[in-house]
């Protein structure tokens, strides 16, 4: 998969329930320094005993990296990895 087959969409608000099987959720905040920090999960849907569930492997978590690096990051593993869509919210922006 090529980077420019990636889709990436806004993360949904909380309270808000996916329904892709398979993406990776970039949220970028504001740390206690003051500096920019990011959080990147990838999320999927599984089968155990024959119940749905989410499945959520976190790749980096308060890493210190303003958010468009983060989403390009982001961005290439998922196409490195067939994963279709990149969910991305920044609340570092005033």
């Amino acid at each position: 998969m090529k980077a420019a087959d990636v889709r990436v969409l806004p993360a949904l608000e909380p309270g808000e329930s996916y329904v892709d099987p398979n993406f990776l959720l970039v949220e970028t905040t504001i740390g206690e320094d003051g500096e920019a920090v990011t959080s990147i999960d990838h999320v999927t849907i599984i089968s155990v005993n024959g119940k749905t569930k989410w499945d959520i492997k976190t790749l980096g978590q308060a890493v210190p990296l303003d958010h468009a690096a983060a989403r390009e990051w982001a961005v290439s593993y998922a196409a490195s990895r067939d994963i279709p869509l990149v969910y991305e919210r920044d609340d570092t922006r005033s």
